[in-house]
Protein backbone atom coordinates (compact mmCIF):
# COMPACT_ATOMS: atom_id res chain seq x y z
CA UNK A 1 0.00 0.00 0.00
CA UNK A 2 2.94 2.29 0.71
CA UNK A 3 3.89 2.16 -3.18
CA UNK A 4 0.53 2.86 -4.51
CA UNK A 5 0.41 5.78 -6.58
CA UNK A 6 -2.53 8.08 -5.78
CA UNK A 7 -2.54 10.05 -8.60
CA UNK A 8 -3.63 7.51 -11.11
CA UNK A 9 -6.94 6.21 -9.13
CA UNK A 10 -9.66 6.85 -11.81
CA UNK A 11 -11.23 10.41 -11.50
CA UNK A 12 -14.67 9.37 -10.55
CA UNK A 13 -13.24 7.36 -7.61
CA UNK A 14 -11.13 10.93 -6.51
CA UNK A 15 -14.78 12.84 -6.95
CA UNK A 16 -16.20 10.41 -4.60
CA UNK A 17 -13.42 10.54 -2.27
CA UNK A 18 -13.54 14.13 -2.34
CA UNK A 19 -17.46 14.10 -1.45
CA UNK A 20 -16.47 12.64 1.81
CA UNK A 21 -15.39 15.79 2.76
CA UNK A 22 -17.78 18.17 3.96
CA UNK A 23 -15.88 21.44 4.60
CA UNK A 24 -13.93 23.88 2.31
CA UNK A 25 -10.56 23.76 4.27
CA UNK A 26 -10.38 19.86 3.64
CA UNK A 27 -11.16 20.12 -0.02
CA UNK A 28 -8.82 23.06 -0.91
CA UNK A 29 -5.99 20.24 1.15
CA UNK A 30 -7.54 17.72 -1.08
CA UNK A 31 -7.09 19.59 -3.91
CA UNK A 32 -3.36 20.26 -3.19
CA UNK A 33 -2.50 16.26 -3.14
CA UNK A 34 -1.64 16.32 -6.87
CA UNK A 35 -2.41 17.14 -10.43
CA UNK A 36 -5.41 14.32 -10.43
CA UNK A 37 -6.88 15.53 -7.15
CA UNK A 38 -6.55 19.02 -8.33
CA UNK A 39 -8.90 18.05 -11.47
CA UNK A 40 -11.64 17.27 -9.16
CA UNK A 41 -11.07 21.16 -7.66
CA UNK A 42 -11.03 22.60 -11.43
CA UNK A 43 -14.22 20.77 -12.17
CA UNK A 44 -16.13 21.74 -9.32
CA UNK A 45 -17.71 18.06 -9.01
CA UNK A 46 -17.97 18.65 -4.89
CA UNK A 47 -20.67 18.50 -2.86
CA UNK A 48 -19.96 20.94 0.48
CA UNK A 49 -21.54 20.53 3.83
CA UNK A 50 -22.69 23.60 5.93
CA UNK A 51 -19.66 25.56 5.89
CA UNK A 52 -18.89 28.30 8.83
CA UNK A 53 -17.53 31.63 7.70
CA UNK A 54 -14.13 33.19 7.09
CA UNK A 55 -12.96 36.10 9.00
CA UNK A 56 -11.28 37.84 6.25
CA UNK A 57 -8.77 40.01 8.40
CA UNK A 58 -7.65 43.72 7.83
CA UNK A 59 -4.99 44.68 5.16
CA UNK A 60 -1.78 45.73 6.77
CA UNK A 61 0.87 48.16 5.49
CA UNK A 62 3.38 46.47 3.44
CA UNK A 63 1.99 43.22 2.48
CA UNK A 64 0.89 41.77 -0.69
CA UNK A 65 -1.54 38.97 1.11
CA UNK A 66 -4.76 38.59 2.98
CA UNK A 67 -5.36 36.48 5.93
CA UNK A 68 -8.12 34.40 6.39
CA UNK A 69 -9.31 33.12 10.16
CA UNK A 70 -10.72 29.75 9.74
CA UNK A 71 -13.20 28.79 12.63
CA UNK A 72 -13.02 25.27 11.96
CA UNK A 73 -9.14 25.03 11.72
CA UNK A 74 -8.60 28.01 14.66
CA UNK A 75 -5.75 28.86 12.76
CA UNK A 76 -4.80 31.87 9.74
CA UNK A 77 -5.01 30.84 6.23
CA UNK A 78 -2.67 32.82 3.84
CA UNK A 79 -3.58 33.79 0.42
CA UNK A 80 -1.61 36.08 -2.08
CA UNK A 81 -4.87 38.04 -3.23
CA UNK A 82 -3.80 40.74 -5.28
CA UNK A 83 -6.95 41.99 -6.69
CA UNK A 84 -8.05 42.70 -3.25
CA UNK A 85 -4.70 45.21 -2.77
CA UNK A 86 -6.30 48.65 -1.76
CA UNK A 87 -9.27 48.08 -2.05
CA UNK A 88 -12.55 48.21 0.19
CA UNK A 89 -14.02 45.14 0.87
CA UNK A 90 -17.54 43.03 1.81
CA UNK A 91 -18.26 39.87 2.30
CA UNK A 92 -21.16 37.89 1.57
CA UNK A 93 -23.06 34.42 2.30
CA UNK A 94 -22.70 32.95 -1.29
CA UNK A 95 -18.67 33.11 -1.55
CA UNK A 96 -18.25 36.90 -2.86
CA UNK A 97 -16.43 39.88 -2.03
CA UNK A 98 -17.77 43.50 -3.77
CA UNK A 99 -14.36 45.55 -3.86
CA UNK A 100 -13.94 49.67 -4.90
CA UNK A 101 -10.29 50.98 -4.98
CA UNK A 102 -9.13 54.09 -5.22
CA UNK A 103 -9.40 54.07 -8.94
CA UNK A 104 -13.55 54.01 -8.25
CA UNK A 105 -13.79 50.73 -10.50
CA UNK A 106 -16.00 47.86 -8.39
CA UNK A 107 -16.12 44.08 -8.94
CA UNK A 108 -16.98 41.10 -7.76
CA UNK A 109 -14.20 38.82 -6.28
CA UNK A 110 -13.97 34.67 -4.92
CA UNK A 111 -11.36 34.99 -2.70
CA UNK A 112 -10.67 31.31 -3.17
CA UNK A 113 -10.77 31.19 -7.37
CA UNK A 114 -9.95 34.46 -7.70
CA UNK A 115 -12.00 34.84 -10.61
CA UNK A 116 -13.11 38.58 -10.90
CA UNK A 117 -15.81 40.33 -12.43
CA UNK A 118 -16.18 43.88 -13.23
CA UNK A 119 -19.23 45.89 -12.25
CA UNK A 120 -20.45 49.22 -13.54
CA UNK A 121 -18.06 51.62 -11.76
CA UNK A 122 -18.60 54.44 -9.21
CA UNK A 123 -19.04 56.92 -11.78
CA UNK A 124 -22.19 55.63 -12.99
CA UNK A 125 -24.08 56.45 -9.47
CA UNK A 126 -26.83 58.73 -10.51
CA UNK A 127 -25.87 61.44 -7.46
CA UNK A 128 -22.47 61.62 -7.92
CA UNK A 129 -20.36 63.87 -5.51
CA UNK A 130 -17.88 66.41 -6.28
CA UNK A 131 -14.45 64.42 -7.26
CA UNK A 132 -11.18 66.25 -7.71
CA UNK A 133 -8.72 64.59 -9.79
CA UNK A 134 -6.52 63.36 -7.39
CA UNK A 135 -5.93 60.19 -5.45
CA UNK A 136 -6.60 61.55 -1.97
CA UNK A 137 -10.04 62.25 -2.59
CA UNK A 138 -10.45 59.08 -4.51
CA UNK A 139 -8.96 57.28 -1.47
CA UNK A 140 -11.86 59.34 1.02
CA UNK A 141 -14.54 58.33 -2.04
CA UNK A 142 -13.57 54.49 -2.06
CA UNK A 143 -14.40 54.41 1.88
CA UNK A 144 -17.33 56.74 2.19
CA UNK A 145 -19.57 56.89 -0.64
CA UNK A 146 -20.35 53.27 -0.95
CA UNK A 147 -22.17 52.52 2.84
CA UNK A 148 -22.51 48.87 2.89
CA UNK A 149 -22.38 45.88 -0.45
CA UNK A 150 -24.41 43.34 -0.72
CA UNK A 151 -24.27 40.39 -3.27
CA UNK A 152 -27.08 37.84 -4.03
CA UNK A 153 -27.81 34.79 -6.11
CA UNK A 154 -30.76 36.37 -7.85
CA UNK A 155 -32.59 35.63 -11.04
CA UNK A 156 -34.92 37.80 -12.75
CA UNK A 157 -37.54 36.92 -15.48
CA UNK A 158 -36.81 39.94 -17.43
CA UNK A 159 -33.52 39.68 -19.13
CA UNK A 160 -30.76 36.79 -18.59
CA UNK A 161 -28.22 40.02 -18.22
CA UNK A 162 -26.12 38.66 -15.23
CA UNK A 163 -28.37 36.50 -14.76
CA UNK A 164 -27.20 34.94 -10.98
CA UNK A 165 -26.08 37.92 -9.28
CA UNK A 166 -27.22 40.41 -7.77
CA UNK A 167 -25.32 43.40 -6.63
CA UNK A 168 -26.86 46.57 -4.45
CA UNK A 169 -25.19 49.12 -2.79
CA UNK A 170 -26.52 51.63 -0.06
CA UNK A 171 -24.51 54.71 -1.05
CA UNK A 172 -24.18 58.45 -0.96
CA UNK A 173 -25.06 61.16 1.55
CA UNK A 174 -28.87 60.19 1.89
CA UNK A 175 -28.21 56.39 2.19
CA UNK A 176 -29.79 55.69 -1.33
CA UNK A 177 -30.10 52.49 -2.41
CA UNK A 178 -28.84 51.39 -6.18
CA UNK A 179 -28.60 48.14 -7.84
CA UNK A 180 -26.35 46.31 -10.84
CA UNK A 181 -25.51 42.78 -12.62
CA UNK A 182 -22.73 41.96 -13.99
CA UNK A 183 -23.17 43.39 -17.42
CA UNK A 184 -24.55 45.87 -16.83
CA UNK A 185 -23.09 49.64 -18.08
CA UNK A 186 -24.36 51.79 -14.95
CA UNK A 187 -26.02 51.30 -11.55
CA UNK A 188 -29.78 51.67 -11.41
CA UNK A 189 -31.70 53.99 -8.81
CA UNK A 190 -34.03 52.14 -6.55
CA UNK A 191 -37.29 55.37 -6.32
CA UNK A 192 -39.17 55.62 -3.17
CA UNK A 193 -42.32 57.00 -2.39
CA UNK A 194 -40.60 58.37 1.49
CA UNK A 195 -37.16 59.58 2.24
CA UNK A 196 -36.11 56.08 3.33
CA UNK A 197 -32.46 56.49 4.67
CA UNK A 198 -31.67 52.24 3.70
CA UNK A 199 -29.23 50.48 6.65
CA UNK A 200 -29.40 46.82 5.24
CA UNK A 201 -30.63 44.43 2.78
CA UNK A 202 -31.41 40.61 2.50
CA UNK A 203 -33.05 38.23 0.47
CA UNK A 204 -35.41 36.26 1.73
CA UNK A 205 -37.42 33.57 0.12
CA UNK A 206 -36.93 35.70 -3.53
CA UNK A 207 -37.85 38.68 -2.50
CA UNK A 208 -35.66 41.68 -1.72
CA UNK A 209 -36.34 43.55 1.84
CA UNK A 210 -34.14 46.50 3.04
CA UNK A 211 -34.72 47.77 6.58
CA UNK A 212 -34.45 51.69 7.26
CA UNK A 213 -33.44 54.49 9.68
CA UNK A 214 -36.44 54.26 12.16
CA UNK A 215 -36.53 50.25 11.96
CA UNK A 216 -38.97 51.03 8.79
CA UNK A 217 -39.14 47.24 6.83
CA UNK A 218 -39.41 48.32 2.55
CA UNK A 219 -39.90 45.46 0.09
CA UNK A 220 -37.42 46.57 -2.96
CA UNK A 221 -39.29 45.90 -6.65
CA UNK A 222 -36.94 45.82 -9.24
CA UNK A 223 -38.97 43.41 -11.94
CA UNK A 224 -41.82 44.92 -12.54
CA UNK A 225 -43.62 46.46 -15.22
CA UNK A 226 -42.12 49.98 -13.65
CA UNK A 227 -39.17 51.40 -12.26
CA UNK A 228 -37.30 49.63 -9.75
CA UNK A 229 -38.96 50.92 -6.32
CA UNK A 230 -38.89 50.52 -2.59
CA UNK A 231 -42.40 50.37 -0.86
CA UNK A 232 -43.21 50.34 2.89
CA UNK A 233 -44.12 47.21 3.88
CA UNK A 234 -44.14 47.15 7.59
CA UNK A 235 -43.81 49.62 10.95
CA UNK A 236 -40.70 49.14 12.64
CA UNK A 237 -40.95 47.35 16.38
CA UNK A 238 -42.25 49.07 19.12
CA UNK A 239 -40.09 49.74 22.42
CA UNK A 240 -36.83 48.41 20.75
CA UNK A 241 -33.27 50.14 22.73
CA UNK A 242 -31.82 52.64 21.23
CA UNK A 243 -29.03 51.25 18.49
CA UNK A 244 -25.61 52.50 16.80
CA UNK A 245 -26.21 49.78 14.14
CA UNK A 246 -29.15 47.87 12.85
CA UNK A 247 -29.08 44.73 10.45
CA UNK A 248 -31.87 42.66 8.60
CA UNK A 249 -30.97 38.62 8.49
CA UNK A 250 -32.55 35.33 6.72
CA UNK A 251 -32.22 32.74 8.83
CA UNK A 252 -33.68 29.32 8.83
CA UNK A 253 -36.93 30.51 7.21
CA UNK A 254 -37.08 33.75 9.52
CA UNK A 255 -36.60 37.40 8.71
CA UNK A 256 -34.86 38.58 11.77
CA UNK A 257 -33.95 42.10 12.42
CA UNK A 258 -31.11 43.08 14.81
CA UNK A 259 -30.74 46.45 17.24
CA UNK A 260 -27.11 46.74 18.04
CA UNK A 261 -26.31 48.93 20.91
CA UNK A 262 -23.08 50.43 21.33
CA UNK A 263 -21.00 52.85 24.02
CA UNK A 264 -18.32 55.38 21.92
CA UNK A 265 -15.14 55.93 24.38
CA UNK A 266 -14.51 59.10 26.30
CA UNK A 267 -10.75 58.60 25.32
CA UNK A 268 -10.63 57.44 21.38
CA UNK A 269 -14.04 57.78 20.21
CA UNK A 270 -14.00 54.09 19.75
CA UNK A 271 -17.13 52.24 20.03
CA UNK A 272 -17.71 48.94 21.77
CA UNK A 273 -20.95 46.90 21.77
CA UNK A 274 -22.75 46.31 24.88
CA UNK A 275 -26.00 44.17 23.71
CA UNK A 276 -27.92 43.19 20.82
CA UNK A 277 -31.64 42.66 20.69
CA UNK A 278 -33.45 40.78 18.13
CA UNK A 279 -36.38 40.57 16.52
CA UNK A 280 -38.33 37.89 14.41
CA UNK A 281 -41.08 39.52 11.74
CA UNK A 282 -44.85 37.33 11.55
CA UNK A 283 -45.62 37.96 8.00
CA UNK A 284 -49.55 36.84 8.71
CA UNK A 285 -49.65 40.03 11.13
CA UNK A 286 -46.67 42.08 9.80
CA UNK A 287 -45.62 42.41 13.28
CA UNK A 288 -42.24 42.39 14.91
CA UNK A 289 -42.00 39.87 18.09
CA UNK A 290 -38.81 40.08 20.21
CA UNK A 291 -36.78 37.14 20.44
CA UNK A 292 -35.37 36.23 23.90
CA UNK A 293 -33.16 33.20 22.33
CA UNK A 294 -31.66 32.02 18.71
CA UNK A 295 -31.96 28.14 19.58
CA UNK A 296 -29.42 26.67 17.93
CA UNK A 297 -28.56 29.44 15.14
CA UNK A 298 -25.32 31.70 15.21
CA UNK A 299 -25.56 35.02 13.41
CA UNK A 300 -22.72 37.08 11.55
CA UNK A 301 -23.12 40.59 10.96
CA UNK A 302 -20.61 43.56 10.62
CA UNK A 303 -19.69 45.42 7.34
CA UNK A 304 -20.90 42.59 5.19
CA UNK A 305 -24.34 40.71 4.40
CA UNK A 306 -25.57 39.59 7.36
CA UNK A 307 -25.72 35.33 7.54
CA UNK A 308 -26.94 32.80 9.75
CA UNK A 309 -25.97 29.14 9.94
CA UNK A 310 -27.30 26.09 12.47
CA UNK A 311 -25.06 25.74 15.25
CA UNK A 312 -25.87 22.30 15.41
CA UNK A 313 -24.36 21.53 11.98
CA UNK A 314 -21.16 22.87 11.69
CA UNK A 315 -18.42 21.34 14.13
CA UNK A 316 -16.48 23.69 15.73
CA UNK A 317 -18.70 26.60 16.14
CA UNK A 318 -17.86 28.03 19.74
CA UNK A 319 -21.86 28.16 20.37
CA UNK A 320 -25.12 28.37 19.48
CA UNK A 321 -27.47 30.98 20.38
CA UNK A 322 -24.56 33.51 19.30
CA UNK A 323 -24.29 37.04 17.54
CA UNK A 324 -21.05 37.59 15.77
CA UNK A 325 -19.76 40.56 15.50
CA UNK A 326 -17.44 42.58 14.04
CA UNK A 327 -16.40 46.23 13.22
CA UNK A 328 -18.14 48.16 11.02
CA UNK A 329 -18.47 51.75 12.31
CA UNK A 330 -16.55 53.22 9.43
CA UNK A 331 -17.57 56.94 9.85
CA UNK A 332 -15.80 56.42 13.20
CA UNK A 333 -12.54 54.84 12.52
CA UNK A 334 -10.62 58.61 11.08
CA UNK A 335 -11.11 59.56 14.73
CA UNK A 336 -9.73 56.60 16.17
CA UNK A 337 -6.30 55.46 16.92
CA UNK A 338 -4.41 54.31 14.09
CA UNK A 339 -3.93 50.51 15.69
CA UNK A 340 -7.87 50.24 16.38
CA UNK A 341 -9.12 50.72 13.13
CA UNK A 342 -11.65 48.34 12.56
CA UNK A 343 -10.17 45.74 15.22
CA UNK A 344 -11.62 46.84 18.83
CA UNK A 345 -14.96 46.35 18.49
CA UNK A 346 -15.20 42.73 17.87
CA UNK A 347 -16.87 39.74 19.84
CA UNK A 348 -19.26 36.66 20.01
CA UNK A 349 -22.65 38.20 22.00
CA UNK A 350 -24.75 35.59 24.22
CA UNK A 351 -27.80 35.54 23.99
CA UNK A 352 -28.60 33.52 27.26
CA UNK A 353 -26.87 35.85 29.47
CA UNK A 354 -25.99 39.00 27.89
CA UNK A 355 -22.28 38.41 27.63
CA UNK A 356 -19.68 38.54 25.47
CA UNK A 357 -16.56 36.90 24.36
CA UNK A 358 -13.56 38.44 22.34
CA UNK A 359 -13.52 36.65 18.85
CA UNK A 360 -10.29 37.01 18.24
CA UNK A 361 -6.38 38.27 19.02
CA UNK A 362 -5.55 39.85 16.18
CA UNK A 363 -1.98 40.29 17.60
CA UNK A 364 0.42 42.91 16.02
CA UNK A 365 -1.84 43.57 13.02
CA UNK A 366 -2.51 47.31 11.90
CA UNK A 367 -4.95 47.89 9.77
CA UNK A 368 -5.30 50.65 7.28
CA UNK A 369 -8.70 52.86 8.12
CA UNK A 370 -10.54 51.44 4.57
CA UNK A 371 -9.95 47.80 5.55
CA UNK A 372 -11.67 45.94 8.49
CA UNK A 373 -12.26 42.74 9.25
CA UNK A 374 -15.48 40.61 7.41
CA UNK A 375 -17.32 37.84 6.94
CA UNK A 376 -17.35 35.90 4.04
CA UNK A 377 -18.65 32.45 4.11
CA UNK A 378 -16.11 30.75 1.14
CA UNK A 379 -17.16 28.73 -1.93
CA UNK A 380 -15.90 27.59 -4.82
CA UNK A 381 -19.04 28.78 -7.12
Amino acid sequence: MADCDWSRLPYDLIATIANQLTVIEDFLAFSGVCRSWRSVYRNRNWTPGPQFPWLMLSENRNETTRCFFSFFKNKRLVSSLPEARGRRCWGSACGWLITIGVDLEIHLLNPITQICIDLPSQSTFCNQPFLAGNAVTHSTYRTSFINKAFVFKYSSHLNNIGDGFMVMAIHGKDNSLAFARPGYDSWVTVETSSPFVFRDVVLFEGQIFAICDAGTLVAVEIDGSGPPRAIQFAAPPTGHCPWNQIYLVESLGDLLLLFRCATRSVYDFSMETISFEVYKFDFSTKEWMKLNELGYRALFVGDNCSMSLSASEVFNCKSNNSIYFTDDNVEWWPTCEEEQHGRFDMGVYNMADGSIESLLDLGDDSPLHYSCPIWVMPAIS
